[in-house]
């Protein structure tokens, strides 16, 4: 589901299996049960206290799944700038125990950890590199893993590993680069045309596709009522295998019926990084604040 309410967004999607696939060919897991975020929920708060104290609520409210290990990318920065706290659960339920044993990710992350994860993210659908997976060239990694730094001390946290930790000395940096990639350019013409109907779903919150043909630019939204997951499941696993699959990029999701909402939970698939490329900029004219 994806909310807006006092500025929190919750999203829950259906994971690609191409993804599941990759991590498992990648060793990222051995099997489906060692799988940290098989299942899994995003949250996507105002500010870094948020993120600690809404994880904290989680912890102590009533529930039978057990807390693992955390990951805690927030006060420790992955190398690409990935910055996000994960708490993950060990299922444990008497209503479903089929599922008992297998790990759940619960991701909490900052707007401002958002919006960078989402220029990341369309930059690598419109590229055909999984950029926060290490792919891509040595500069267009260099480039968010800076501009990450320049978020992180915005909210006054550590910065990547191998970045300087001085505004100045980022923004020189990020210039050089931009200067001979203009990235904020071709984030900028990353737009695509948005075909959807949601207006008659008003009262029953539906399931939706997203299927996003990158080389087209071409973004259809295609939306199912609550009895209709079946169906929307048949849909997503053709997409998933069909003929086109090498050129799209598809995820079910169960949104409210405002297309607003929608989009800001998964701006990516609308190429909404207009507020990302607004802030960098900033930087780079000495205007950030």
């Amino acid at each position: 589901m994806a909310k807006g309410r006092n500025g929190i967004i919750v999203a829950e999607r259906l994971k690609r299996l191409k993804s599941i696939v990759k991590k498992l060919r990648k060793g990222h897991a051995n099997n489906l049960l060692t799988m940290q975020d098989l299942g899994g929920c995003r949250v996507v708060v105002p500010t870094i206290s948020d993120v600690y104290q809404y994880a904290s609520d989680y912890d102590k409210s009533k529930k039978r799944h057990v807390r693992m290990p955390d990951d805690d990318y927030i006060m420790n920065p992955k190398a690409s700038g990935y910055r996000s706290l994960h708490r993950v659960y060990k299922y444990c339920s008497d209503r479903n125990p089929k599922y008992n044993g297998m790990l759940i990710e619960v991701q909490f992350r900052t707007h401002l950890q958002h919006i960078w994860a989402t220029a990341v993210e369309t930059m690598g659908l419109f590229t055909g590199k999984d950029i926060k997976s290490g792919e891509g060239s040595p500069d267009v990694k260099r480039f968010f893993a800076l501009v990450s730094s320049l978020f992180a001390i915005k909210e006054k946290q550590p910065v990547v590993p191998g970045t300087s930790d001085q505004i100045d000395e980022l923004v020189n940096e990020l210039k050089t680069i931009e200067s001979r990639r203009r990235y904020l350019d071709h984030l900028n013409g990353f737009k695509v045309v948005v075909e959807a109907n949601l207006h008659q779903y008003k009262r029953d919150p539906p399931y939706v596709i997203l299927f996003l043909d990158y080389k087209k630019k071409h973004l259809v939204v295609m939306p199912f009522k609550s009895s209709e997951i079946e169906t929307a499941n048949v849909n997503y696993s053709e997409i998933e295998i069909g003929k086109d699959a090498s050129r799209v990029d598809a995820v079910l999701v169960r949104v409210s019926s405002d297309i607003n909402e929608l989009k800001k939970a998964y701006p990516n698939y609308f190429s909404d990084i207009e507020e990302f490329v607004t802030l960098v900029k900033k930087y780079l004219e000495g205007d950030a604040s």
